[in-house]
C-alpha cells in the first residue's frame, strides 16, 4: 500500500519518500511551428508571448535527490496542439500561480492603499 507524503503530498514510490515532482516538455516546438504556418508572426528579442499547449503525460520517472535518500517524479509531457493567446486572456491565471508560488516560498504581500499622494 502507498501512502502520502505529508510534507510534499506525492504518493511513495517503493518505500522511498517522493519530495518534488518537476515536468519536461518534448514536441512542443512542433506543435507551435504548426500554428505558425497558419497564421505567421514576427516576434522579437524581449518579446513576452503567452502559450498555451495540450499535453499527454508520455512518461513518468524518478530521480535521486542527493543527500536525502528521497526521490523527484519527472513527468514528461508530449506536447500536441499549442497556441498563442492574448496576455489579458491568461492573466488572472498567471497572476494566481505567482502569488502561490510566492506563498509556497513564505513571501507575503503587504496590501497597500493608494491614499493620493505621490
Amino acid at each position: 500500500m502507498t501512502s502520502k507524503n505529508a510534507v510534499a503530498g506525492l504518493t511513495q514510490f517503493e518505500g522511498r519518500d517522493v519530495l518534488q515532482a518537476t515536468i519536461k516538455v518534448t514536441n512542443a516546438g512542433d506543435g507551435l511551428s504548426q500554428a505558425m504556418q497558419i497564421a505567421p508572426d514576427e516576434h522579437h528579442l524581449g518579446d513576452t508571448v503567452y502559450l498555451v499547449i495540450e499535453a499527454e503525460v508520455s512518461k513518468v520517472n524518478y530521480e535521486e535527490l542527493s543527500d536525502t535518500g528521497a526521490l523527484k517524479r519527472v513527468h514528461t509531457f508530449k506536447a500536441g496542439n499549442a497556441t498563442m493567446v492574448e496576455g489579458q486572456l491568461v492573466a488572472k491565471v498567471l497572476e494566481d500561480q505567482k502569488l502561490a508560488i510566492e506563498k509556497a516560498k513564505g513571501v507575503e504581500r503587504i496590501p497597500f492603499e493608494d491614499d493620493g499622494d505621490e
